[in-house]
C-alpha cells in the first residue's frame, strides 16, 4: 500500500512534465510559424512617407510608359540607404512581352549588386509580379517587394473593360518568392491614379 502514493505521484509528475513540454512544444511551432509567415507574406501596407515618396516615383514611370503607347508599369530598386539605385518602366511595345521592367531591375540587380547588397534592397513597383517577374525576383534574392495594386485588382479592371483574359495564370507573389518581405496592395489616391492609368490604355 505505500508504493500506491508513490506511482501515484510519479503518473502526476509525469504528466505535468509532459504537459508543459507539449505547451512549450506548441508555444514554439506557433512562433515559428509566426516567423516564416512574416518572412513570406503579403502584409498590410502601412506604408511610410518614404515608400510613398518611391511608390510616387513608380507613377510617374508608369505615366512615362503609358505616354510613350505601352502598359502603365514603372519600378524601382531602392538600396539600405533609401536612394534609387535604378529604375525602369514598361518597354512591351518596343521590345517584346517580356520586356517588364521588374525583369529589367531583377537582371540589373544581378550585375551590379552583391547578394548582400541585393538582400538589402527594395523593389517598389506599380503592380503585383506576374509569376515570371517573381521568379526573377526570388532568383535575384532582392529583399523586399512593394507594390500598388494586386495582380488580382488588375484583373478585375481588365475584365470589367472587357479586356480578354492573359496567357497564363497569375499566381500570387507570395507563392513564388521566398524568404521576401511583401507589402500590398496600397489604397487611396495613388492606387486610384494607377488603376485610371489602365482605364486609360485600353480606353484611348
Amino acid at each position: 500500500m505505500k508504493l500506491f502514493p508513490l506511482t501515484l505521484g510519479l503518473i502526476l509528475t509525469s504528466a505535468i512534465v509532459f504537459g508543459q513540454s507539449h505547451s512549450q512544444q506548441n508555444r514554439l511551432t506557433n512562433q515559428n510559424q509566426e516567423i516564416m509567415s512574416k518572412n513570406n507574406t503579403a502584409s498590410d501596407p502601412e506604408y511610410t512617407a518614404t515608400d510613398l515618396k518611391f511608390l510616387q516615383r513608380c507613377l510617374s514611370l508608369a505615366e512615362e510608359a503609358l505616354d510613350a503607347g505601352d502598359q502603365p508599369f514603372g519600378s524601382i530598386l531602392v538600396n539600405a540607404d533609401n536612394e534609387i539605385i535604378a529604375e525602369a518602366r514598361n518597354r512591351v511595345n518596343e521590345k517584346n512581352v517580356l520586356a517588364h521592367p521588374e525583369i529589367e531591375l531583377a537582371v540589373w540587380a544581378m550585375e551590379n549588386l552583391s547578394l548582400e547588397e541585393r538582400r538589402q534592397t527594395i523593389m517598389y513597383t506599380t503592380g503585383e509580379h506576374c509569376p515570371m517577374c517573381a521568379g526573377a525576383h526570388g532568383w535575384a534574392e532582392i529583399g523586399s517587394l512593394y507594390f500598388l495594386h494586386s495582380a488580382k485588382q488588375l484583373g478585375t479592371w481588365l475584365s470589367a473593360l472587357g479586356v480578354g483574359p492573359a496567357p497564363i495564370e497569375f499566381i500570387p507573389a507570395e507563392d513564388i518568392m521566398k524568404n521576401a518581405v511583401i507589402k500590398g496592395p496600397g489604397k487611396g489616391e495613388m492606387l486610384k491614379e494607377i488603376q485610371q492609368m489602365h482605364e486609360r490604355y485600353y480606353q484611348d
